[in-house]
C-alpha cells in the first residue's frame, strides 16, 4: 500500500478537530437529550390518562352488567337523554322537509340539466 500525503494530512486534521467538535456539539447533544426525555415524560402522562379513562369505562360497564344480572333494570336512556344529560343518537328524528330547488345567484331557479 502506497503512502498518500493527502490522506495522512486528512487523518491528522481529523484527529485535531475531533476534540474541538465534540466540545462544541456537547451542549446541543445535552439539549436534545433533555428535549427527548421531556417528550417521553409527556407521552407517558398522556398514556396514563388514556389508560385511566379506559379503566373507568370498563368499571362502569362492569357495574352496569352486574345491575342487569341482579335484576335492577332501568332504561339506559330516559327522555331522550343518557345519564349525562346528552341527547342520544338513537332517538327518532322527524322526517326532513323536501328541499326546494336551488336558486342561481341572480335569484332565478336553476334549470334542470337537460
Amino acid at each position: 500500500m502506497r503512502f498518500s500525503p493527502l490522506s495522512f494530512l486528512l487523518g491528522i486534521s481529523a484527529a485535531c478537530l475531533a476534540p474541538l467538535i465534540s466540545r462544541n456539539l456537547r451542549p446541543f447533544a445535552v439539549e436534545a437529550g433533555a428535549l427527548g426525555l421531556g417528550l417521553l415524560e409527556e407521552l407517558r402522562r398522556l398514556a396514563a390518562q388514556q389508560v385511566e379513562s379506559l379503566e373507568d369505562l370498563a368499571a362502569e360497564a362492569r357495574a352496569r352488567r352486574e345491575e342487569l344480572a341482579a335484576g335492577v333494570v332501568e332504561p339506559a336512556v330516559t327522555n331522550g337523554l343518557n345519564g349525562n344529560g346528552i341527547a342520544s343518537r338513537d332517538n327518532h328524528r322527524p322526517a326532513r322537509k323536501a328541499r326546494s330547488p336551488r336558486r342561481s345567484p341572480s335569484g332565478r331557479r336553476a334549470r334542470a340539466a337537460e
